[in-house]
């Protein structure tokens, strides 16, 4: 019987970072919605950066913001007793920077689609803009807020180079299936790598039909 440790951690980072990124990228496609000034395209080139940026690069930025004789990282060590760096709490904050401009960008896409008098209709008959998003905005957006769920899932489970960086690899602790796959090949176990290699195989070819199918419905519904 394989241990199944490293897919009970991925399943938790996954899971927490992929709640987190969820809220954070409707908050973030909501503000950037609104806000019309001349730095909205670097806000947005700022959030949109972990996709082009080397997973490893984004590692080393947060062992500068995390590290415990920094500010920050103190501050949540001595103040909050939150431990980041070589811990499952590095690993779940390292799937949300790489996996949150995947969130936005889909529930942004989202947001842009509704036709903007349907908006305008509905504050002209007194609707606050709390309301309307909640009850139109909010509702209408439900698909690519499910697109960027199940992509933010997926490259969260996936994340192998800021994980590495930020939370390492402790057996128990911090080995996700990418990098348990990793160190297994190291240690010359390619038999053992092979299972969590078709666990992640099975499970990309889950999310891209599951995509497939909701295009699907779109154009149906188109």
């Amino acid at each position: 019987m394989p241990d199944l440790t490293p897919l009970w951690i991925s399943i938790k980072v996954t899971i927490i970072s992929t709640i987190i990124v969820c809220i954070l990228g409707i908050i973030l496609a909501k503000l950037m919605l609104n806000y019309k000034g001349r730095l909205k395209p670097v806000f947005e080139s700022i959030i949109m950066l972990p996709i082009v940026l080397p997973p490893t690069v984004m590692g080393f930025i947060l062992l500068i913001v995390f590290g415990k004789n920094k500010f920050f990282g103190q501050f949540l060590s001595d103040v909050l007793h939150i431990n980041v760096i070589f811990t499952w709490v590095g690993a779940v904050i390292a799937a949300i920077i790489v996996s949150l401009p995947l969130m936005y960008q889909h529930v942004m896409n989202g947001f842009q689609s509704i036709n903007p008098k349907m908006l305008n209709s509905a504050r002209t008959m007194g609707a606050s803009e709390g309301k309307i998003f909640r009850t139109i905005i909010l509702p209408l957006s439900k698909r690519s807020i499910f697109s960027g769920v199940v992509m933010s899932f997926a490259r969260g489970l996936g994340e192998f180079g800021a994980t590495l960086m930020i939370a390492g690899y402790i057996p128990g602790l911090t080995n996700t299936l990418p990098l348990e796959i990793y160190f297994l090949v190291q240690a010359g176990e390619e038999h053992k790598a092979w299972l969590w290699v078709i666990v992640l195989i099975a499970f990309a070819i889950c999310v891209i039909s599951s995509l497939n199918i909701l295009n699907l419905k779109n154009h149906k519904w188109e």
